[in-house]
């Protein structure tokens, strides 16, 4: 999961420091607090890769986009550039960036987090942000919306309490710690509009004990703590409030000024029109209780039905009964169809991923009986309100045909294969996650006769406020799979070959990309080196290095049974978006793109050469005498 990496100028952009507000996060030297962050302290600082480690990484992952490999003419003579790079310019921005990340454990996190989000300027919705669709619950309360809505909140109150107080556990990947710093921007924060680019505040999770329920258009400020005692509240005493919400809401015509609209703007709009906002005073209030709420929870009066449109409802809905801006944001539908949508700036989505799969699970077990509130306390909410003034006016009706625009321009098909999944693939030895990439290079094959740059994001969280690195699926192994698998001369078993041969240098990347040693994360704080008027070197300004990153595909795992959908858009005109997940017996893989995409991909043939590759896979597989004993 990336931005659109077109619409971003590769060399030149100056770095800003995040902005956040000063407020006292969770601490992890307060007595009484449990065990999330005991590792900080102790996990490694990001390391800054060695120049010849990384232009050695680098020369081979574009071997497979020049037509004759490593015997073409212009690979080698971008080769001797650079070569020349790693002589002349390199080592002293080597300096540099080296100088840079001393004092700093993790000297990417600035660069990155301005360079690839809050700088970025276009709508975070569709664009940026990436949702989660829960898997239908066939129980009284999974089949009532507001039943649902309460029971969703008072769960993501107490998966929030676990943060607060320290309790949630720490996660190990292979007995290794995991950086849990994200976890601190889940709740009580906001993204900010600003120019020339935004910002992040965070506020105390003490001293704002409500939620933002957006039902009909209006906003409502709906306390999840007793105002007089501090108690939480129960599950009985949320279903109150949001119930009295709902109808109050819908006592009133639909909003005809919804501001959450404006959320959805191009980011120097939306801070325009923020700023203007922010002018009146009522409204910087409103503004602020949005803004510094624990999480959203939007009301939505439709009846998505299929996988595909309750993915759509999540990935961007109907705009006007949203707050883009903030990284949880939870939606119940007429019909009980609930899902998830983060804003990327602070947190992938490995952390929200756990918090929606626990919910959701804790609430398959719930009884109506829970509901029951014998303390009968009085709904404790208030509505916000937005004086709306005729520019804001005219504003939000032109964010509303600019969002209809947008958002009929995209495109999407929900994939899922049943009887195939993680158990299957591990019963031939081989790496579930670079078996799926191998299977989209192979469905991209199918469908374009060609291989092109593909991302796969691969977490560094083992390092002090890792995020990610980019794992450059493309390989002259997974380039020779392609090739012998349409060959008909080519025998079951030597294509099976050619396959354990692009899984096992894929899954050599990853390894490397996880350690924060992939390529390009350090060509990035490298070329942030370059200083005002210096001249770009020429390994930066080869055709190669641009295409290279222009991310034809977009592809990222994250897997849970709990969900039924799972994605983002694509991040290039002509590219798709591929989020999957990998569950025990079934695969799915949520393909976006765009209508008028200038390839002319469409992510329904997409799902086509899937399900062929799939089906190809699966019988040659079959028919092999090696399995791997499990």
């Amino acid at each position: 999961m990336l931005p659109h990496w077109s619409t971003f100028k590769l060399l030149g952009l100056k770095s800003s420091l995040v902005k956040c507000m000063p407020v006292s996060l969770y601490s992890t030297t307060e007595k009484g607090k449990g065990t999330l962050f005991k590792y900080q302290n102790n996990l490694p600082s990001l390391p800054v890769p060695s120049l010849d480690q990384t232009l050695t990484l680098y020369k081979r992952a574009i071997i497979p986009f020049y037509p004759l490999g490593r015997e073409d003419t212009f690979y080698q003579n971008y080769c001797k550039v650079i070569d020349n790079f790693k002589e002349v310019e390199g080592p002293e921005l080597q300096k540099r960036l080296s100088h840079f990340a001393e004092g700093k454990r993790n000297w990417l996190s600035t660069i990155w987090d301005n360079y690839a989000y809050l700088g970025y300027r276009e709508p975070v919705s569709p664009f940026v942000s990436y949702f989660f669709s829960h898997k239908n619950l066939n129980t009284e309360i999974g089949k009532d919306q507001l039943m649902k809505s309460a029971a969703l909140s008072h769960r993501v109150i107490n998966f929030m309490s676990k943060i607060e107080h320290e309790t949630l556990e720490p996660e190990l990947i292979k007995g290794s710690p995991f950086c849990m710093e994200s976890f601190k921007w889940m709740f009580n924060n906001c993204r900010v509009p600003g120019l020339p680019s935004d910002t992040t505040i965070k506020f105390s999770p003490q001293k704002n004990r409500f939620m933002i329920v957006i039902s009909n258009g209006y906003f409502y400020k709906v306390y999840h703590h007793d105002l007089n005692t501090g108690e939480r509240f129960s599950l009985g005493q949320l279903y109150a409030s949001i119930s009295a919400v709902h109808n109050n809401s819908h006592q009133k015509p639909r909003c005809s000024n919804p501001i959450g609209i404006l959320t959805a703007s191009n980011r120097d709009v939306w801070a325009t029109n923020y700023k203007h906002l922010c002018d009146n005073p009522l409204n910087k209030i409103s503004l602020e209780q949005i803004q510094s709420a624990s999480f959203v929870l939007c009301l939505d009066d439709n009846f998505p039905t299929t996988i595909a449109e309750k993915s759509v409802d999540c990935w961007y809905g109907n705009g006007y009964n949203r707050w883009f801006d903030k990284p949880v944001q939870l939606f119940v539908a007429k019909n009980a169809s609930s899902s998830f949508l983060g804003e990327h700036s602070r947190m992938d989505g490995t952390p929200t991923l756990r918090m929606n799969d626990w919910i959701i699970k804790q609430i398959s077990k719930m009884s109506v009986t829970e509901f029951h509130d014998e303390k009968k306390t009085a709904p404790q909410y208030t509505e916000l309100v937005f004086e709306v003034d005729p520019f804001i006016q005219s504003q939000i009706q032109k964010e509303k045909k600019a969002f209809k625009q947008v958002t009929e321009s995209l495109s999407i098909n929900v994939w899922q294969f049943h009887g195939f999944g993680k158990e299957e693939i591990k019963a031939y030895g081989m790496s579930p996650d670079a078996f799926v990439q191998m299977l989209i290079q192979l469905a991209y094959y199918k469908y374009t006769g060609t291989v092109r740059p593909t991302y796969e994001s691969a977490s560094t969280r083992m390092y002090f406020k890792g995020r990610t690195e980019t794992c450059r699926s493309v390989s002259e192994e997974s380039l020779q799979f392609v090739r012998d698998w349409e060959n008909t001369s080519k025998s079951g078993a030597e294509k099976i070959a050619s396959l354990r041969s692009a899984i096992n240098s894929h899954v050599r990347y990853v390894k490397v990309a996880s350690k924060g040693l992939g390529v390009d994360r350090h060509l990035l704080g490298l070329t942030k080196m370059l200083r005002d008027g210096e001249k770009i070197p020429d390994i930066f300004k080869n055709p190669m290095y641009t295409y290279s990153q222009h991310w034809f595909l977009s592809t990222s795992q994250l897997s849970s049974n709990e969900f039924n959908g799972y994605g983002w858009s694509p991040v290039v005109p002509e590219g798709f978006g591929l989020a999957y997940m990998i569950n025990p017996h079934w695969l799915h893989v949520n393909i976006t793109a765009f209508k008028n995409n200038p390839l002319g991909l469409n992510p329904d043939y997409m799902a086509f050469y899937l399900t062929e590759s799939i089906q190809e896979l699966k019988e040659i597989l079959s028919k092999s005498v090696i399995r791997a004993k499990i």
